[in-house]
């Protein structure tokens, strides 16, 4: 029966959605990991790179959000279609076995 068949179908499009979404940290975790200047960086070069590093830190971040984002939207979308999908599955499915229980019944 195709039923079955979808609803596996979805169920492996909403874990893809997840899996997505766990490639990005959490602010706690970004946080725990914050580059901060070391006092024993001792060249003015030494520190210019850790700020460029951090500045690409930064950047990193606010695109990985930005994704993160997209994705969520994306996932929530393809559940809500997969809603709509599966009550027209029931619907047609309900019509079907009206359908056959008419003809037996003639």
């Amino acid at each position: 029966m195709l039923i079955p068949f979808f609803r596996c179908v979805f169920f492996a499009a909403g874990l893809c959605g997840l899996v997505l979404l766990t490639g990005c940290n959490t602010a706690e975790q970004r946080s725990a990991a914050a580059i901060e200047p070391s006092a024993t960086a001792s060249t003015h070069g030494e520190m210019q790179r850790i700020n460029d590093l951090q500045r690409q830190m930064a950047e990193r971040q606010r695109q990985c959000n930005e994704e993160k984002r997209r994705q969520e939207q994306s996932l929530k979308e393809s559940h809500k279609r997969n809603e709509e999908l599966q009550k027209k599955l029931d619907t047609l499915l309900a019509i079907d076995r009206e359908l056959r229980s008419r003809g037996k019944g003639s």
